[in-house]
Protein backbone atom coordinates (compact mmCIF):
# COMPACT_ATOMS: atom_id res chain seq x y z
CA UNK A 1 0.00 0.00 0.00
CA UNK A 2 1.23 3.49 -0.83
CA UNK A 3 0.58 5.98 1.97
CA UNK A 4 -0.16 9.56 0.99
CA UNK A 5 1.26 11.46 3.96
CA UNK A 6 3.68 9.14 5.79
CA UNK A 7 5.96 6.21 4.98
CA UNK A 8 3.41 3.83 6.56
CA UNK A 9 4.52 1.25 9.09
CA UNK A 10 8.18 0.25 9.06
CA UNK A 11 7.30 -3.38 8.21
CA UNK A 12 4.32 -5.61 7.48
CA UNK A 13 4.95 -7.35 10.81
CA UNK A 14 4.82 -4.04 12.70
CA UNK A 15 1.61 -3.11 10.87
CA UNK A 16 0.04 -6.52 11.60
CA UNK A 17 0.97 -6.33 15.28
CA UNK A 18 -0.48 -2.85 15.73
CA UNK A 19 -3.58 -3.71 13.74
CA UNK A 20 -4.17 -6.75 15.94
CA UNK A 21 -3.79 -4.64 19.09
CA UNK A 22 -5.63 -1.48 18.00
CA UNK A 23 -7.56 -1.98 14.76
CA UNK A 24 -10.84 -3.20 16.24
CA UNK A 25 -11.15 -0.32 18.71
CA UNK A 26 -10.87 2.08 15.76
CA UNK A 27 -13.46 0.13 13.75
CA UNK A 28 -10.93 -1.05 11.16
CA UNK A 29 -11.55 -4.33 9.35
CA UNK A 30 -8.18 -4.79 7.59
CA UNK A 31 -4.54 -3.94 8.15
CA UNK A 32 -4.57 -1.78 5.04
CA UNK A 33 -7.59 0.17 6.27
CA UNK A 34 -5.85 0.69 9.63
CA UNK A 35 -2.66 1.94 7.96
CA UNK A 36 -4.62 4.32 5.71
CA UNK A 37 -6.51 5.66 8.74
CA UNK A 38 -3.25 6.27 10.64
CA UNK A 39 -1.67 7.89 7.58
CA UNK A 40 -4.63 10.28 7.17
CA UNK A 41 -4.78 11.02 10.89
CA UNK A 42 -1.13 12.02 10.98
CA UNK A 43 -1.33 14.32 7.96
CA UNK A 44 -0.28 17.93 8.33
CA UNK A 45 -1.43 20.41 9.46
CA UNK A 46 -2.73 19.43 12.85
CA UNK A 47 -6.57 19.51 12.96
CA UNK A 48 -8.16 22.16 15.20
CA UNK A 49 -9.53 19.44 17.50
CA UNK A 50 -6.09 17.92 18.04
CA UNK A 51 -3.00 18.66 20.08
CA UNK A 52 0.52 17.62 19.21
CA UNK A 53 4.13 17.92 20.27
CA UNK A 54 7.50 16.64 19.16
CA UNK A 55 9.46 14.55 21.66
CA UNK A 56 12.76 16.24 22.34
CA UNK A 57 14.57 12.96 22.91
CA UNK A 58 13.83 11.25 19.61
CA UNK A 59 11.92 13.70 17.40
CA UNK A 60 8.70 11.63 17.33
CA UNK A 61 5.51 13.58 16.58
CA UNK A 62 2.80 12.74 19.13
CA UNK A 63 -0.78 13.70 18.28
CA UNK A 64 -4.06 13.33 20.15
CA UNK A 65 -7.44 14.36 18.78
CA UNK A 66 -9.93 14.98 21.60
CA UNK A 67 -12.99 14.75 19.33
CA UNK A 68 -11.96 11.58 17.48
CA UNK A 69 -10.36 10.22 20.68
CA UNK A 70 -7.35 8.96 18.71
CA UNK A 71 -3.70 8.98 19.79
CA UNK A 72 -0.88 8.40 17.30
CA UNK A 73 2.86 8.68 16.99
CA UNK A 74 4.84 9.39 13.84
CA UNK A 75 8.53 8.66 14.01
CA UNK A 76 11.00 11.38 13.06
CA UNK A 77 11.89 9.38 9.94
CA UNK A 78 8.27 9.46 8.72
CA UNK A 79 7.18 5.94 9.69
CA UNK A 80 4.01 5.39 11.73
CA UNK A 81 4.89 4.13 15.21
CA UNK A 82 1.33 3.55 16.45
CA UNK A 83 -2.27 4.73 16.22
CA UNK A 84 -4.96 3.82 18.73
CA UNK A 85 -7.87 4.87 20.90
CA UNK A 86 -6.46 5.25 24.42
CA UNK A 87 -8.19 3.48 27.29
CA UNK A 88 -7.92 4.68 30.93
CA UNK A 89 -8.15 1.04 32.03
CA UNK A 90 -4.74 0.48 30.42
CA UNK A 91 -2.90 3.80 30.78
CA UNK A 92 -4.12 4.58 34.31
CA UNK A 93 -4.87 8.27 33.82
CA UNK A 94 -8.38 9.62 34.67
CA UNK A 95 -9.05 10.62 31.05
CA UNK A 96 -7.46 10.18 27.64
CA UNK A 97 -6.66 13.89 27.55
CA UNK A 98 -4.81 13.47 30.86
CA UNK A 99 -2.90 10.60 29.25
CA UNK A 100 -1.84 12.84 26.35
CA UNK A 101 -0.91 15.73 28.69
CA UNK A 102 1.16 13.34 30.80
CA UNK A 103 3.02 12.22 27.67
CA UNK A 104 3.62 15.86 26.75
CA UNK A 105 4.86 16.67 30.27
CA UNK A 106 7.50 13.93 30.04
CA UNK A 107 9.28 16.05 27.45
Amino acid sequence: MQCQHTKGFVSLLHRADHFQNHGASLGMMTEEEYETFADEFLRRPCPASAREFVRSGNGDLVRYDEVADVFAILRKDGFIKTCYRPDPMFHGEPTNLDYYLNQEAKQ
